[in-house]
């Protein structure tokens, strides 16, 4: 009997900036959990590069989507990085710290309601399973207001964890001090340093519960 790893997201969950050097974190993670559980893990990814945390909501739509959820052990979601660049444009236009709030709140209650989806879909099961949302590292460390932003956001993100099968997993502080050593040429995705840097915090944090 294998375990079922169901990977929701954007362009980290795809694992843009490393697919030729080992693939992201999901794949890496992976392994990991087949290497210390010898048991085959089943990984379904449902992302697409540049989807915004509306975008990803709306794949809980997808009846192919919600049946992988139905099935999965573990499940890991990651969003907002693309909110977070459209807002910081704005900002840079008009310096108005209100866009940058506005998307904060708007990350926070898509997964909120992403949180609430799964567990509509898995009510009445009694099969364990965890739900492992990715918090933002910070690709703009020149940019003040970013980081201030990205804390609070962060922050706020790690409420939902009050959620039953709800964990957040702080890529923030793996990435902290390390961007020029775990970010591709792009400066903004990770290289397979920083994805292996994100599937070994996930892995830390889930070995817990296995």
């Amino acid at each position: 009997m294998g375990r079922s790893y169901v990977a929701i997201g954007d362009s980290l969950t795809v694992g843009v900036g490393a697919r030729l050097f080992g693939g992201g974190f999901t794949e890496r993670y992976a392994a990991k959990l087949e290497k210390k559980l010898h048991i085959p893990v089943k990984l379904s990814v449902f992302a697409k590069s540049g989807l915004t945390t509306e975008e990803i909501l709306q794949l809980f739509r997808r009846s192919d989507v919600r049946r992988a959820i139905a099935h999965a052990d573990i499940i890991t979601i990651t969003g907002c990085g693309n909110d977070l660049v459209q807002a910081v444009l704005q900002y840079e236009k008009g310096e108005d710290e209100k866009i940058l709030l506005q998307a904060s709140m708007h990350c926070q209650a898509n997964f909120s309601k992403m949180v609430q989806e799964i567990a509509l879909i898995k009510r009445g099961q009694h099969h364990p399973y965890c739900v492992y949302l990715l918090n933002l590292y910070d690709p703009f460390p020149e940019i003040p207001i970013a980081e201030r932003w990205l804390k609070e956001y962060n922050h706020h993100l790690r409420q939902l964890a009050a959620n039953p099968h709800v964990e957040v997993v702080d890529i923030y502080g793996v990435f902290e001090g390390h961007q020029s050593a775990y970010l591709s040429i792009d400066q903004f995705h990770p290289n397979h340093k920083g994805y292996e840097a994100m599937a070994e915090a996930l892995f830390q944090q889930s070995a817990k519960q296995l």
